[in-house]
């Protein structure tokens, strides 16, 4: 029986926590249950082959929430191109009918091991390849996040994982992808001083994870931004710096955002909040303080906040406050459609392969008013899609 560990952690309740609560949760996933693994689930069995074609475009994002519906309908088939960490088996079918690949989260692995064993990394390697084939999906993506100093041999382990199982996978499943999930910055982002130079080599792709990009607060202990544009901005330099072909680039964004309790004090209308300490990594201040709230559960709060939506035109990044039930003033910074353009628009000035959102999973379509909110979200896309 094949089990995977998929990535799934959490993610329904803490976006920003869900590798940092615990580098080693894992969903113990099995995955006969889903009806995954035997036989070709798709009426037409030639949607079991995987994905052959070569999107010039790619909208790359993750659909790891609500395992159980069927959410997986209402994306724009005409633009999405690869979905990361989600299983269904009729998900699968129909995604392939459009060439949009689909892709499990890498196998949780001890690098040490990994690094110093031959005999188990050609396990390791030969399990994923046969999860992508029993599941007839089209690759896997590391989203590895433990810290690691800049001379550890870990940092070669994980090159050499990566690296591996990319050529394996190549031989064994005619256009797969392999991608690695890394910070919005190369370098030393939470302790992580991975070779990224390295892992760029040994993938297809780079997810820039240009979000909880507030781990570490370094400046005043402030409510901001999760995706700032200057930061997302500083962040594609510093990767085309290492030599990195932009082809290899796709900048992840935030379909969420986060909710910051201020300091007693704040006013309801006041513009800056004050936030607790909450250490993470050695830093006394960090999102930590605050909560992930998806898109689809930030747009029913706007009506009643205490200010209205209010706009940072530097760093491209909406943001309100409202009071809770106790008392407590709250400031809510997200992105909307019209922040996340600008941000789209880097993948043009930049010549990125492309973008997509940590999670698709974050619109809702249960009202028409919610629905045309999700529309304006995947109209915002087409700024890259649509792009000359």
């Amino acid at each position: 029986m094949i089990r995977a560990a998929l990535l799934v952690g959490l993610l329904s309740i803490s976006y920003g926590r869900r590798q940092k609560l615990s580098d080693d949760m894992r969903l113990d996933y099995d995955l006969h249950k889903n009806g995954w693994g035997g036989s070709c689930p798709c009426a037409n069995e030639s949607l079991c082959q995987p994905v052959q074609v070569h999107h010039e475009k790619e909208v790359f994002g993750f659909n790891a929430q609500h395992i159980n519906t069927t959410d997986w309908v209402h994306l724009d088939m005409d633009q999405v191109t690869t979905v990361a960490w989600r299983y269904d088996a009729q998900m699968m079918c129909v995604l392939h009918q459009h060439n949009i690949r689909v892709i499990a989260g890498a196998p949780g692995m001890n690098l040490t091991l990994l690094g110093t064993n031959s005999t188990a990394m050609t396990e390791y390697v030969a399990n994923v390849i046969e999860m992508v084939k029993n599941l007839y999906i089209d690759g896997v993506t590391f989203d590895y996040e433990s810290p690691m100093a800049a001379d550890a041999p870990e940092r070669e382990y994980y090159v050499q994982v990566v690296a591996n199982t990319t050529a394996a996978l190549h031989k064994a499943v005619s256009g797969s992808q392999t991608s690695v999930c890394v910070a919005w910055s190369p370098f030393g982002i939470d302790g992580r001083w991975y070779d990224i130079k390295g892992l760029a080599d040994a993938s297809d792709l780079l997810y820039m994870m240009v979000y909880d990009t507030r781990s570490q607060v370094f400046e005043q202990c402030v409510a901001a931004p999760n995706a700032a544009l200057p930061l997302a901005e500083n962040g594609i330099q510093k990767y085309l710096s290492l030599g990195i072909s932009p082809k290899k680039l796709i900048l992840g964004l935030p379909w969420y955002g986060f909710d910051y309790p201020c300091l007693p004090g704040t006013k309801p209308d006041d513009d800056v909040c004050f936030i607790p300490f909450s250490p993470f990594r050695g830093v006394q201040c960090s999102d930590a303080a605050g909560r992930g709230l998806g898109f689809r559960l930030i747009m029913p709060m706007l009506p009643n906040s205490t200010t209205g939506r209010r706009f940072s035109p530097d760093l491209s990044t909406a943001y309100f406050n409202y009071v809770d039930a106790n008392g407590t003033v709250h400031q809510l910074w997200y992105d909307d459609a019209d922040t996340l353009k600008a941000k789209y628009e880097l993948c043009n000035k930049y010549n990125l392969r492309g973008t997509g959102p940590f999670t698709y999973a974050d619109l809702d379509y249960s009202t028409p008013e919610s629905t045309a909110q999700a529309q304006t979200m995947w109209d915002a896309l087409k700024v890259f899609t649509e792009a000359p």
